[in-house]
């Protein structure tokens, strides 16, 4: 990746802890909107190009994002929730299985702790209430300003 792509991700990466910091459990219904609008734009503008089905198909799927936002959002937790539960569950079988390639003991700490925090969020999500998600979205936002700012750091440090 190009040392510009670096800064651009760890910028965008940034942004998106910083509005999960500040939106906290609204962030979820805010990007439902911003993806509907977004194709029913992309649909719109493929009906100006001449593709009708694919242009409707996109226009369809937008409204029903918009209109039916929140129940699009508790599907897409329960989705984002297995997904967590199974990744963490299959990384962490593979640490296990395969040994732990590092002989120094935070670095063992570190290879665990990816998959089990996949799995804790995962759980977490699975019994979702406000409260909790709250603080989700706010570990999440930590999370991502500070890899954002880890891949920053990388951008400047490869010269």
């Amino acid at each position: 990746m190009k040392k510009s792509e670096k800064i651009i991700a760890a910028v965008l990466t940034m942004v998106i802890g910083v509005l999960l910091i500040a939106l906290k459990g609204k962030f979820i219904g805010v990007i439902a909107t911003v993806t509907g609008v977004s194709l029913i734009v992309l649909g719109l503008v493929d009906i100006f190009s001449g593709s009708i089905p694919p242009a409707v198909i996109k226009i369809v799927v937008g409204v029903l994002i918009v209109i039916c936002g929140f129940a699009v959002v508790r599907a897409v937790v329960y989705v984002i929730c297995a997904a967590l539960l199974i990744v963490g569950v299959l990384l962490l079988y593979d640490k296990l299985k395969n040994g732990l390639r590092c002989m120094e003991t935070p670095q063992r700490i570190c290879e665990i702790a990816m998959p089990s925090v996949c799995i804790l969020i995962g759980v977490l999500l699975l019994f979702h209430n406000l409260k909790l998600m709250n603080t989700i979205f706010i570990i999440c936002g930590i999370l991502s300003l500070v890899e954002g700012g880890l891949i920053l750091f990388n951008a400047f440090d490869e010269d």
